[in-house]
């Protein structure tokens, strides 16, 4: 018999008549070479295609999809003959048959009508071919039973199903053993095959050790129906199994039916509808017919160097050929008449490579027409895939470099662009990050093999304001005035080369989102409010500025290079003490003032006498520093040149500065006393010294004086001294007289006269005032010179 198809796409159904005849050696059995054969005519199909690639600019490790649309074309003649064919068609009538095709829905075809609708495909299909093709029927329920034996006259099939009424339960068990009954006992030339539709579970089977009763349940009653195919298997009956339900529909056992088809080396279908009922016979016809093909179709695609196959998004038929540097599509055969107007194919692949522009080569498409010839054909593509590089930082932030050299800074969030950085000609490779704590520093290299290492926190500040303790600002090294504050700092940038072109301002005068500081190694804190320097030598002193533009978050702030700056600060002022040495009434008293500080050295002292009225300094040359001690005497000071301007009660003021200019004074003035001590006159009466007196001489005190009296000082008052006592001694001989010789005088007189016996001689008088503070001055003494008998010459 012959039959033409010409037409370069039908669709199924329209197809389903003439593809049955030659469909159903592999759908129903598959003849012997001598009994199937094709002859050619010129008209040996083709194929073309397309191909396209949606994104061209990717970035580094992005996922590639490369399109190709495969459009096979033509016409063949083919002049086919076979062996008959046995069919046996197992239809469910079960009582669930007589259900709406949505159970629920009553819009939708009852299930058994869908079955009477469709059926005529196949009766019309095997009436067409009319190649002595044999078509039995059995029905099932509860049990089954055949309804017609095999038989060529399709019309009287058609006719029994059309007949049909659904009742009862599902035995699928039943419905293929009455199968293998008839298929076996029709001889064993013909190919024979099962055709299986039922629209629901098995539950109920044929026990035939227990004289063929019908038992209940899912389970066993399964189970009895793989036992079917496994038998049915063994006589090499293939079974193609229809499951007429929804999808998602829980009433069938999709699972059994799998099981079926597989197992004999069928195919399993599903429809829910008299039209997909009937295309699927029309698709096992054409998946399996192969009256003319486009044979072993193979694309292969070049692609560049550093990108790979992406692991887990092809196919399988997808892989990659080393040697060749190409993706490998095997297609295998298309069949004829073709079941789409095209073929749509795709390849993903990943770029592992460096930033650069890498042309896309042709993909080659092989293939051998219906006449058995090689054929080939490209697919240009034109373009090339623009590969960049783009590295996402722990914040976010998108780092992208590309083929020219140029890296641009994508913001977390909304993927503003902030900068880009272009100084290179080379393609950028990689982008990494040196600090993986912060991400703060990035270093980009290059397709020539060089790098570039950009720091993107804000550098040192350039000024760091301190003041002392007064509130002036400290503006040079030394000592200063503690204790003092770091108020402000400034001066810190943006460290991006100058190269940098900004696209906004968040690296630029929102950059600096603050300064903080530390001083002696303690924790940062922010400036502003003033941080407090505290008293010592070398105090280290730290600003640095920060910056959210890293992070993009203010809750993430991020701190650049730190400034230094050292102070000595001294808020403690001196301590002082002071002491004198006035021993004697006309010595020159010595006043020594100590001060000492543990932090800044003492710069100068200054000493005030008297309600401040008297003043010597440490500027002045008289006096002398000896360590810490400064030493003076009372006659440098202008006013007590003499003894006589020394002499009394006196108030002493005492204050030293520091080098770091703090001062301290005395908590309250001391008073000291110059006592030159008391004094007096020796008057003889009626005696002139140098003389020579002849009768005794009577000695008078006179004038005696103490100068140091009271001396009010503001509120405050110190006593003078009184007269305590008066001593004196006679001598005959000049020195000053022994602690024994001395005797007291009660009076201020006393008289004078020769030792018994004598009648002349030489006497000297002593006179010592004691006064109230025991000073003790010793008077010069009266000589007197006796000669008691000179009148008598």
């Amino acid at each position: 018999m012959h039959w033409y198809q010409k037409a370069k796409k039908i669709s199924a159904l329209t197809m389903a008549g003439l593809l049955l005849a030659g469909a159903l050696p592999a759908l129903f059995g598959t003849a012997s070479p001598a009994a199937y054969a094709a002859e050619a005519t010129n008209e040996c199909l083709s194929m073309s295609g397309t191909g396209a690639v949606p994104v061209t600019a990717i970035e580094r490790n992005q996922l590639v999809t490369i399109n190709y649309v495969l459009d096979p074309s033509g016409t063949h003649t083919v002049t086919q003959t076979r062996d008959p064919v046995d069919i046996a068609f197992v239809a469910d009538v079960s009582g669930s048959m007589d259900y709406h095709m949505y159970k629920d829905d009553a819009r939708t075809p009852i299930r058994i009508d869908i079955l009477k609708n469709a059926s005529t495909t196949l009766t019309n299909k095997l009436k067409s071919v009319n190649m002595g093709d044999r078509l039995g029927l059995i029905k099932f329920s509860t049990s089954a039973s055949k309804v017609s034996d095999l038989t060529m006259n399709y019309t009287s099939v058609q006719n029994e199903i059309n007949k049909f009424a659904a009742g009862g339960s599902t035995n699928i068990d039943d419905g293929l053993a009455k199968a293998k009954t008839m298929l076996t006992a029709s001889g064993t030339k013909p190919v024979k095959e099962i055709i299986l539709l039922t629209d629901g579970k098995a539950t109920v089977w044929t026990d035939e050790t227990d004289g063929n009763k019908q038992k209940s349940g899912d389970t066993s009653s399964a189970n009895a129906a793989k036992a079917d195919a496994d038998a049915l298997a063994k006589l090499g009956i293939k079974v193609y199994t229809i499951a007429l339900a929804t999808q998602g529909s829980d009433e069938i056992d999709l699972d059994l039916l799998q099981y079926i088809a597989t197992k004999t080396g069928g195919l399993a279908y599903q429809a829910s509808s008299a039209s997909q009922l009937s295309t699927i016979f029309d698709n096992i016809a054409q998946t399996i017919e192969q009256p003319a093909q486009l044979k072993n179709v193979e694309l292969r695609q070049p692609i560049p160097a550093g990108f790979i196959l992406a692991p887990g998004e092809n196919n399988p038929n997808v892989s990659y050929d080393a040697a060749t540097h190409e993706v490998v599509v095997k297609i295998g055969n298309i069949d004829y008449p073709f079941a789409s107007d095209t073929i749509n194919l795709s390849v993903k692949v990943i770029p592992d490579t460096a930033a650069g522009n890498y042309p896309l080569e042709d993909a080659k498409v092989t293939y051998k027409d219906a006449c058995n010839a090689n054929r080939s054909f490209n697919i240009n593509f034109d373009t090339q895939l623009s590969v960049s590089i783009r590295v996402v930082d722990k914040y976010g932030n998108v780092y992208l470099g590309n083929a020219e050299g140029e890296v641009q800074r994508l913001r977390a969030g909304d993927k503003a662009k902030q900068w880009s950085i272009d100084q290179k000609d080379a393609a950028v490779t990689d982008i990494r990050f040196v600090d993986p704590d912060l991400h703060s520093v990035v270093r980009v290299y290059y397709k020539d093999g060089t790098t570039d290492q950009w720091d993107l926190k804000p550098s040192a500040p350039t000024k760091i304001d301190l003041v002392d303790g007064s509130g002036a600002p400290i503006t040079g090294p030394g000592w200063h005035q503690g204790p003092g504050n770091v108020t402000a700092a400034s001066g810190a940038a943006s460290q991006l080369p100058g190269s940098t072109v900004y696209a906004n301002d968040d690296f630029q005068g929102s950059y600096i989102a603050g300064y903080e500081g530390s001083v002696g190694g303690s924790a940062w804190q922010p400036l502003g409010s003033g941080l407090t320097l505290p008293d010592g030598s070398g105090v280290n002193v730290q600003a640095r500025a920060f910056t959210n533009a890293i992070s993009g978050s203010a809750a993430i702030p991020i701190a650049g290079a730190s400034g230094t700056s050292n102070v000595s600060l001294d808020s403690t002022g001196p301590v002082i003490s002071w002491s004198h040495s006035i021993q004697n009434p006309t010595d020159d008293g010595l006043i020594y003032i100590t001060a000492t500080d543990d932090l800044s050295p003492v710069s100068g002292i200054k000493v005030w006498f008297d309600n401040k009225t008297l003043s010597i300094s440490s500027s002045s040359p008289k006096m002398k520093k000896t360590g810490s001690t400064y030493a003076f005497r009372l006659s440098d000071v202008a006013g007590f040149e003499t003894v006589d301007k020394r002499a009394g009660w006196h108030q002493i003021y005492v204050e030293a500065t520091s080098a770091g200019g703090t001062t301290s004074t005395e908590k309250a003035p001391e008073y000291f006393v110059v006592n030159p001590g008391p004094s007096a006159e020796l008057n003889p009466v009626n005696y002139t010294p140098g003389d020579i007196a002849d009768k005794p001489v009577t000695i008078m005190v006179e004038n005696v004086k103490l100068p140091v009296a009271d001396r009010t000082f503001g509120s405050h008052t110190e006593k003078g001294f009184t007269l305590k006592g008066m001593y004196y001694v006679i001598k005959e001989t000049a020195g000053v007289p022994s602690d024994n010789e001395w005797k007291q005088l009660a009076a201020k007189k006393l008289t004078l006269t020769t030792k018994t016996n004598m009648t002349t001689g030489s006497y000297y008088v002593y006179l010592k005032l004691v006064d109230s503070s025991n000073v003790e001055i010793v008077q010069e003494p009266v000589v007197v010179t006796f000669d008691t008998e000179q009148n008598n010459n």
